[in-house]
């Protein structure tokens, strides 16, 4: 893909989000989205709240590079509505496509066009009170809405906190990867030192905590299999509207997520809870 028809795609994606909150606006048949206090004050209603969410695409000034911003809650939409949700899902694939393409054979490349994509469509970052961005968030660009083509009963949020990416290693890759590292101090020696002592053949893995999950579980007595559903959002749902505009019983979980997880740690757990190798989040299994 050439570097105009990326641009190109980004440019659709941008005008069918704004086309999806326009039809938002107008054509909800019920929302929920909790508000902060501060959103409360500052007189910002849910389906604003909504609407800037979905346009979010770039970074905010002291935002963590590897953070994404979320929004958790639901809206019941009209079919029409739904289906124009569905081609913002399609065209967000094309982009990442296209993008982890272009990443692939020309980094450097990828990277001069992402600052032309970061300062184009000004007037939406002035619309979410954003402007004078300069990066793109190319992750929250490109994560898809949740939508659902049946009309929920029920729906429970629920804060999921224990997540982990876990990566096997070898002693071998442990010790390349500390080797790499300021091999003069004396943390690293120690960790060299550490994983020298191990037999070759021993067990590794390389453990990064993941950050909070909203996890909804949703239900539905329409008849039609399946009668549950559950899914990882960080955007609100969007469902087919019931003819009666009733919208779903939900509880009302904290907008934040916990500062620790609530469940308890399972017993049969097979990997050490503390780092081995703290410098490079590696952690050997249980006996």
């Amino acid at each position: 893909m050439s570097n105009f028809d990326l641009v190109e795609a980004f440019d659709s994606l941008v005008i069918l989000t704004a086309n999806l909150c326009q039809c938002i606006r107008q054509q909800h048949e019920g929302i929920w989205v909790p508000l902060t206090a501060a959103e409360q004050a500052q007189g910002l209603t849910p389906v604003e709240k909504a609407c800037q969410i979905l346009q979010d695409f770039w970074y905010q000034d002291g935002q963590d590079g590897r953070e994404t911003r979320s929004c958790f809650g639901f809206i019941a939409l009209p079919e029409s509505v739904l289906e124009l949700a569905s081609q913002v899902n399609a065209q967000k694939d094309h982009l990442k496509r296209s993008v982890q393409a272009l990443q692939k054979t020309n980094k450097q490349q990828w990277l001069e066009l992402k600052g032309e994509l970061s300062r184009r469509h000004p007037s939406i970052q002035e619309q979410l009170h954003f402007s004078g961005l300069s990066r793109l968030h190319i992750k929250q660009t490109w994560r898809t809405i949740p939508v659902i083509s049946r009309t929920p009963t029920r729906i429970g949020f629920n804060w999921y906190h224990s997540g982990r990416s876990i990566q096997k290693m070898t002693v071998q890759q442990a010790y390349d990867a500390l080797a790499k590292l300021d091999t003069s101090s004396t943390h690293i020696q120690t960790q060299l030192s550490a994983v020298s002592q191990l037999a070759n053949n021993t067990p590794l893995a390389k453990v990064q905590n993941l950050a909070p999950t909203m996890r909804a579980n949703i239900f539905f007595e329409d008849g039609e299999a399946p009668l549950r559903q559950a899914m990882n959002i960080s955007l609100p749902i969007l469902f087919k509207a019931h003819k009666k505009r009733i919208l779903p019983q939900h509880n009302e979980p904290e907008i934040m997520p916990p500062a620790s997880r609530q469940r308890a740690v399972r017993s049969d757990r097979k990997i050490e809870d503390e780092p081995f190798l703290p410098s490079i989040r590696v952690h050997r299994y249980n006996p």
